[in-house]
């Protein structure tokens, strides 16, 4: 008895084609509807920690300003160690007062004209978008007022529109 021959059966490949042209379109509208963000970045720098004692008595106090923001208002404190300065509670609207941060610093760069720098420390619980306007009002004048007079360290008057622009964080842990 003879068996019929079978025929071999060759491999069969997948047409992958249209999967790939699938794929293609997919990435194609991915890339299509995604949303480019712009980025912003504001450098600030790391708090000094002095560990080496000097034998060099300065007559004058070191400032340290420092704000304080929390959700119910901004206290500004100076001095080493640091002594309430003022307190700002928040505006009629419930936002931070700007304006009387602004002219409270006002106050203390007329007396302290050679400071550029001041720490922030804000709690968890303030939006980001806040700190920012706080650092907004910080670091300039208003344009609306015009420049301030300041007197430096050897005791020449200047103009300047800058408050603090050296915008320090101390850190959350």
């Amino acid at each position: 008895m003879r068996f019929p021959k079978r025929k071999k059966k060759g491999i069969v490949k997948p047409n992958v084609i249209p999967i790939l042209d699938a794929v293609f379109i997919f990435i194609f509208f991915l890339l299509m509807s995604a949303q480019f963000l712009e980025i912003y970045e504001i450098g600030t720098d790391a708090p000094a920690v002095k560990t080496v004692a000097t034998d060099k008595k300065d007559d004058e106090k070191p400032l340290n300003l420092t704000l304080l923001v929390t959700k119910n208002g901004m206290t500004l404190q100076k001095g080493v160690p640091s002594e309430n300065y003022r307190t700002i509670a928040m505006n009629a609207e419930g936002n931070y007062d700007l304006e009387k941060l602004e002219k409270n610093l006002i106050e203390i760069k007329m007396k302290h004209g050679h400071e550029n720098s001041i720490i922030i420390k804000p709690q968890e619980s303030v939006e980001y978008k806040k700190i920012v306007w706080i650092m907004d009002a910080v670091r300039e004048v208003d344009n609306k007022k015009g420049p301030i007079m300041t007197t430096d360290n050897k005791g020449n008057k200047k103009e300047t529109r800058t408050l603090f622009d050296q915008i320090i964080f101390e850190t959350i842990i």
